[in-house]
């Protein structure tokens, strides 16, 4: 098997695979390679590529640096920007944050020195949780061997990486030489399991009463509250490095349907959205969102975690339910797994090695941290 590269130089020669993956595929990623910014606003001087490996699509991203490119571009972001300075602010605690801070001024200087951000993701759909699509460790070794001579002066980084739904893509990369490095705890959860819960009826306790209705629908008037509804949470609550959609993203992945998209409404008014897509026996929502400024006897964050378990349960999939909110999650069956970027930089120069071997020792001291706790 003989990997191939396309760009949006030569992707019209490529023939996407007749399969389900291979439709997704073309659906998603030919309009993003157009014109990736117009869908996701903080993805700033990004090129997205494909390869194909027999029938099997990857998708890839190279980016240059930005100081305010999302995390899901940019490395610097991930560690640096999101990881490092905004994380910092959760501890409240100013003496400490002080004293992090200023360690982390003179770490992100070096970083950016040490080009940390010169690098390709594989496997980068652009979301915070990017599904594998079947792909077998031959097809991947054949790929690794490929990335390596098309991308020289890069570090190649396979996002989503977990021991739990691909751990055959861990050991195969990790036999190839790739190096696993933290990127966050994330959480599955069974809902055949979590439905059966006691804090699942206490959740449709609070449901019943909020008055709210759900629905299919996404009508056109709707899609800027859409894109509004996400940003209340994401960003505004969480992190501007995550993921900026637009209202062209919301529109054309409700019409293309790069994502399933549930609404829920009251008195008519949109108060909350959740969009998934499933690949592989699981699904994970990227677009999640509710009005935080309505009232929490609402309960909208739990009614959106009922409609998206519900949901999963009925089309038999185990949900991705992301990171985040750790003990809320787990007292709904959800499972802890360690989420990594795996790493290659052997074809690269040790000084180019240096800032990945440097995050490499976080990740060996913060990993056992990251298991203990509910983050």
């Amino acid at each position: 098997m003989k990997p191939e590269l396309f760009t949006r130089e030569n992707i019209n020669t490529l023939e996407f695979p007749q399969t389900d993956d291979g439709d997704y595929a073309r659906r998603y990623l030919l309009p993003m390679m157009a014109d990736v910014q117009r869908y996701i606003k903080n993805v700033h001087d990004t090129q997205l590529m494909l390869a194909k490996v027999d029938d099997v699509i990857i998708s890839i991203t190279v980016s240059g640096f930005h100081p305010k490119n999302s995390y899901i571009v940019s490395p610097y972001s991930h560690y640096v920007s999101y990881g490092g300075f905004e994380e910092v602010k959760r501890l409240k605690n100013p003496p400490i944050e002080v004293l992090i801070k200023m360690i982390l001024i003179p770490l992100a200087w070096y970083l950016r020195r040490a080009e940390l951000n010169k690098v390709v993701y594989v496997n980068n759909w652009l979301f915070s949780t990017n599904l594998y699509p079947s792909v077998n460790s031959d097809q991947l070794s054949a790929l690794c061997d490929a990335l390596a001579k098309w991308f020289p002066d890069r570090a190649i980084v396979f996002r989503s990486v977990d021991q739990f739904r691909n751990q055959h893509i861990y050991q195969t990369l990790e036999s190839r030489g790739y190096e696993m490095m933290l990127s966050r705890q994330v959480w599955y959860v069974d809902p055949s399991y979590g439905l059966k819960l006691k804090v699942h009826r206490e959740d449709m306790r609070a449901v019943r009463k909020n008055g709210h209705v759900e629905s299919d629908e996404l009508r056109d008037d709707e899609i800027a509250r859409g894109v509004e509804l996400y940003r209340k949470l994401y960003l505004e609550k969480y992190s501007y490095f995550n993921p900026q959609f637009t209202e062209d993203f919301l529109r054309l992945a409700r019409d293309e349907q790069w994502l399933k998209i549930k609404t829920i409404r009251k008195d008519g008014k949109l108060n909350a959205i959740m969009g998934y897509f499933s690949r592989n026996g699981v699904m994970t929502p990227p677009l999640f969102g509710y009005d935080t400024s309505l009232p929490a006897e609402y309960a909208l964050y739990r009614h959106l975690t009922v409609m998206t378990m519900r949901e999963a349960k009925e089309q038999n999939l185990i949900l991705h339910d992301s990171a985040g909110v750790g003990k809320f999650k787990k007292k709904r069956g959800g499972k802890s797994v360690i989420e990594y970027n795996a790493v290659f930089t052997k074809h690269l120069s040790r000084s180019r090695q240096r800032p990945w071997k440097f995050i490499r020792k976080i990740s060996e001291y913060a990993v056992p941290y990251f298991k203990k706790m509910d983050f």
